[in-house]
């Protein structure tokens, strides 16, 4: 799973990796569903643009958005086409998900110690995720999920899922709006490449979604 992620490569760097057009961002150390993330979508000009999104996937054919309870900020890779919350999605609102890292938790005998996972080579993520426009309430809400995957073995010591990471030769592919046939993209669904990773032990502050510092990525002794 990937319950919460850091985002603090600015937007100039992410407009020339993505070649989107963006939007000011704040650094993020501890993002956390429900809060506003930005995505980045491809319209069916073939431009990107980057766009706020509710993270916490919100169908679109739900009657009444504020009393939707689910929180589902994660969906699974391999049943996303045939569960009605995401499969709309899977057809025709797909998106990235950019960050510089994410966390996860390792069990110890009687605790848990968070990781900030990041790429090796240093580039922010790609990760695959899905987005919908909720009109039902007062308001329109744009929400979006990140898929996850079996976790590769770089991960597996802190978890048995890990977030879609696409690579760069993949982000046409996966945003095309042409593309309806989820079964023609199953093969980004899949692990990261052995070696992709890096990831090292953070302070138990970022268990707090209050908490939101640059002390959180930083490295135990």
């Amino acid at each position: 799973m990937c319950g919460r992620y850091t985002l603090y490569t600015h937007e100039d760097d992410l407009a020339s990796l993505f070649e989107v057009i963006t939007y000011p961002l704040t650094e993020r150390y501890n993002v956390a569903p429900t809060q506003t993330v930005p995505i980045i979508v491809q319209q069916a000009s073939g431009e990107r643009v980057m766009t706020p999104a509710r993270w916490g996937l919100i169908p679109h054919w739900v009657a009444d958005p504020k009393a939707f309870k689910a929180n589902l900020f994660n969906a699974r890779a391999e049943s996303a086409a045939e569960k009605p919350s995401f499969r709309d999605a899977m057809r025709s609102r797909r998106c990235i998900v950019p960050a510089t890292g994410f966390y996860e938790w390792r069990k110890l005998d009687d605790s848990k110690q968070p990781y900030h996972i990041q790429r090796a080579d240093g580039d922010p993520f790609a990760f695959a995720g899905l987005w919908s426009v909720n009109t039902r309430g007062p308001e329109s809400i744009a929400s979006c999920t990140i898929l996850t995957v079996d976790a590769n073995r770089d991960m597996e010591v802190l978890h048995d899922r890990m977030p879609v990471i696409l690579e760069r030769d993949s982000w046409g592919r996966w945003m095309d709006t042409d593309e309806h046939d989820p079964q023609r993209l199953e093969d980004l669904l899949v692990p990261a490449d052995d070696g992709l990773l890096g990831m090292y032990p953070v302070d138990r502050r970022v268990g707090n979604a209050r908490i939101d510092d640059a002390g959180l990525v930083r490295a135990l002794e």
